[in-house]
């Protein structure tokens, strides 16, 4: 598999874990915040727990965390496959000519 198919592979799962992450905020947010807390009813010791679209604020707080964590990974491997941009950059930035960033 060829550097740019991997980079674009990695950049896909980033975008859909962020899709994931940014709509599990809102969602924690708006919907199921945590102010409040839920409260356990004294003789049964049931839970009142918050719950949105069928999920739990529990799972929504794990799926929010587990794709955080997942997106953290990736943008480390995606750092990982610019190396060679980032040695280049301060030429890119510098005033004058660089064949190598203009044709990047």
């Amino acid at each position: 598999m060829q550097k740019r198919q991997v980079n674009a592979i990695v950049d896909l799962a980033m975008l859909v874990a962020f899709v994931i992450v940014a709509l599990s905020s809102i969602v924690l947010l708006f919907f199921l915040p945590s102010a409040g807390g839920g409260w356990v009813h004294a003789s049964t010791g049931v839970a009142n727990l918050k719950v949105f679209l069928g999920v739990t604020r529990g799972q929504w707080v794990d799926l929010h965390n587990i794709t955080g964590i997942v997106f953290i990974v990736l943008m480390a491997v995606h750092t990982l496959l610019h190396i060679p941009y980032f040695r280049d950059i301060r030429r890119c930035l510098l005033p004058g000519k660089n064949d190598r960033c203009e044709n990047e």
